[in-house]
């Protein structure tokens, strides 16, 4: 079975579930993923326990005080999880996958790649102050600015702004967008497809720059239920945009509005390093996996974008021959 096989069988979702075992263990392979890094082929991964999506897949070290926190079921992220391990078998990377334990220290960014963000939980229905609970510290923003300034990558994954019956999940996220001079709007973006109500597909950028155009590969479109609205800064370039039809809800007038633009995911260069953000996290999570929101992980080519992205942002731009790869280790 070839790794795309692969891939999509993992994709299926329970039966892909069913070779894993707890957070993110592989029936019948080595399951060490947190080795420390030798090879120069290696990409060091640190996901933020206090997103949403893995805090639903796995309990995090320690809850901020006296805040409200979500069921662990273990089976929001296990197709992503599982898929890191195959790519990294079949393409000869080491993959290490790691998790915050707690605010987010210089020191914990050390050997660090990427760090990926799937949209910090919020306490409702009454998200806590600024700086409280689950918001970015200013110490914690300034740690993540050095960090890709010296050349680290962010992949931060939001989500929707509010609507009457659903609060606003870019509360959290705007905080470290906005270092990079990205503003997060809080509106809710969607598409009243009739065939697919409340679902975008949305293509891939066609004129990537060359540079770029790895996080194309094999990826010819995405799609998620829902979006927030995000402003670029001067510098930067497109890689996903909204379907012809997409509305714009902004819950502070209780109407739609014209789209102020049509990026759902966007490319930021930064010091040295770079940060993609994307409008939704849901498209990471297991399909059957209702909370916090249907995931839709096997749908159009989000496993691929999400494992594209990282590897972009570990410093991976060549691509492969056809069922090749990596064809130059030396990226890294």
């Amino acid at each position: 079975m070839d790794r795309r096989d692969f891939l999509k069988f993992l994709a299926l979702g329970g039966t892909g579930a069913a070779l894993l075992k707890g957070d993110f263990a592989f029936a019948g392979i080595d399951t060490d993923l947190q080795a420390e890094a030798t090879a120069s082929n290696t990409i060091n991964t640190l996901f933020d326990s206090w997103s949403s999506q893995v805090m639903f897949q796995r309990k995090p070290h320690r809850y901020p005080p006296g805040v409200g926190h979500p069921q662990v079921t273990k089976r929001r992220l296990n197709t992503v999880l599982g898929a890191i391990r195959s790519y990294g078998l079949s393409t000869g990377l080491k993959w290490n996958v790691r998790y915050t334990k707690s605010r987010i220290r210089p020191e914990r960014l050390e050997n660090v790649d990427v760090y990926v963000s799937l949209t910090r939980y919020i306490n409702e229905p009454n998200p806590p102050p600024d700086g409280t609970g689950f918001s970015y510290t200013d110490s914690e923003l300034a740690a993540l600015e050095d960090f890709v300034s010296q050349g680290g990558g962010i992949l931060l994954m939001s989500d929707h702004g509010a609507t009457a019956e659903i609060p606003n999940w870019t509360q959290n996220d705007a905080a470290l967008a906005s270092v990079f001079g990205i503003t997060l709007r809080d509106i809710f973006v969607t598409h009243k497809h009739p065939d697919r109500p409340d679902y975008m597909v949305m293509e891939m950028e066609p004129d990537l720059p060359e540079d770029v155009r790895y996080l194309a590969n094999q990826v010819a479109r995405v799609s998620a239920h829902d979006s927030c609205i995000m402003l670029p800064p001067s510098e930067f370039t497109p890689l996903v945009r909204f379907p012809e039809g997409a509305t714009a809800y902004d819950n502070a007038v209780g109407h739609d509005i014209d789209l102020p633009n049509d990026y759902f995911s966007i490319l930021v260069p930064y010091g040295q390093g770079k940060v993609i953000v994307v409008g939704n996290s849901g498209m990471v999570g297991d399909y059957g996996s209702p909370d916090p929101a249907p995931g839709i992980v096997n749908m159009e080519n989000n496993l691929m974008f999400f494992l594209n992205c990282v590897t972009y942002l570990a410093g991976l731009t060549c691509i492969p021959d056809p069922g090749q790869g990596p064809c130059d280790s030396s990226a890294f």
